[in-house]
């Protein structure tokens, strides 16, 4: 664990080469992954502005991260480009933070997950994609091998779905 929901913040956080996942306990339970920061992604950037982190961060493949302590962000956003930079990467977050809520807004599961298979969504386990899709991975399953039985999606090796190869003719 790098910091759970409700402890003190300190700063931001840089993957050098872990795998970190953003976790909430969702409404039965169950763990949703709101953000899945990968080597070179910055996560936690909210902290910057509360007092207390607001869900759990773990590391789910080791390698290094860069904690930005809060004192250091605030100062920079002095400088007008680091402030544009941050900024244009924060808009693309929020982007992406839209497009997985409008995934989890499709009610049939079988549209969700292929909604997130079109968005690109599928990275890692099937598990990892339940999550970030509010789905239980059960019904994740079963709406892969829907999606796979109709042809909508393939699936090339155990874990791995993506959409159908288009054939030159």
């Amino acid at each position: 664990m790098l910091f759970r929901e409700g402890e003190p913040t300190s700063g931001m956080f840089v993957s050098l080469g872990a795998e970190v996942r953003m976790e909430r306990v969702g409404p039965s339970g169950e763990p949703i992954t709101i953000h899945a920061a990968k080597p070179g992604r910055s996560f936690a950037e909210a902290s910057v502005f509360t007092d207390r982190y607001h869900c759990d961060a773990t590391v789910v493949m080791s390698g290094e991260i860069a904690k930005i302590p809060n004192s250091v962000l605030l100062s920079g956003f002095a400088n007008p480009d680091f402030s544009t930079a941050y900024n244009r990467v924060m808009a693309r977050q929020v982007q992406s933070y839209r497009q997985v809520l409008e995934i989890i807004s499709i009610k049939s599961a079988d549209e969700r997950v292929y909604a997130a298979i079109v968005a690109g969504l599928h990275e890692g386990t099937v598990i990892m994609l339940s999550r970030r899709i509010a789905l239980s991975h059960e019904a994740t399953y079963r709406a892969l091998r829907t999606l796979v039985r109709a042809g909508r999606i393939e699936n090339p090796g155990r874990g791995q779905y993506r959409l159908p190869s288009r054939q030159n003719h």
